[in-house]
């Protein structure tokens, strides 16, 4: 979610007039690069391998498209359309928790589009909604305007930085291969912290079993919660 210092890309000039017998829209090839990216992945994909997905030749793409850059650009902010926005009369704060949840949702549909969103801006117009809405809920808190900037892109940071790590740790126990014994990585785990001298880690011993409890969506929520009453503290100074 973008911070407002960067260019505005190119992806956001009006799609070109379709030619003459012209094969693909500008959605199609969207649509398809996100269908692309789910089944293989962001360093996959590639101008090339898009159109032998899509059946078509690459250079009939370009008339749409014109690098790669504006393609991701396209298909984070296609994403970024799936993000159902509360209405605007409820309690600020709680929306801006809705919000977040449902940018988590999607971003976690999608885990290329959580790296894509980590490492650009989002001023496409569906992703300028969302944006939108979370700028327009902190403003009806109250917060001063001249940090809603800093109270912005901490929550959004928080939001899109979780879903980077949920869906890493997620990969590195997939690269592990499925365990036949459900049972297997726990008795590991604690195989281990028995191992460990506990006057040398004697908090990590004690509070391991919790630490390995603790889930995602409850730590998310966990964080979140603070993260608004932090806010909700600045208002009564």
């Amino acid at each position: 979610m973008t911070d407002g210092r960067h260019k505005v890309s190119a992806a956001w000039v009006a799609d070109k007039p379709p030619r003459r017998q012209q094969p693909l829209s500008r959605e199609q090839i969207v649509r398809g690069a996100v269908d692309y990216l789910e089944r293989h992945g962001l360093e996959e994909l590639s101008m090339r391998k898009l159109a032998a997905h899509l059946g078509t030749a690459a250079t009939s793409m370009y008339w749409h498209v014109a690098t790669k850059d504006q393609l991701f650009d396209l298909v984070l902010d296609e994403i970024f359309g799936e993000v159902r926005l509360p209405d605007e009369d409820g309690e600020p704060l709680e929306d801006l928790r809705r919000v977040m949840h449902e940018v988590r949702r999607v971003l976690s549909r999608y885990p290329e589009a959580a790296r894509l969103a980590a490492s650009r801006p989002t001023l496409g117009p569906r992703a300028l909604r969302v944006v939108e809405y979370t700028l327009g809920a902190l403003l009806r808190t109250g917060y001063p305007e001249e940090s809603i900037a800093y109270a912005y892109n901490l929550i959004a940071n928080y939001t899109i930085g979780g879903v980077l790590v949920e869906l890493s740790r997620q990969r590195l126990a997939e690269s592990g291969g499925p365990s036949e014994d459900a049972s297997e990585d726990a008795d590991t785990m604690q195989s281990f912290v028995e191992s460990l001298p506990s006057e040398d880690f004697p908090h990590f011993v004690r509070l391991s079993g919790l630490l390995v409890k603790a889930n995602d969506d409850e730590s998310f929520e966990f964080g979140l919660d603070r993260l608004l009453a932090g806010i909700s503290n600045d208002l009564k100074k």
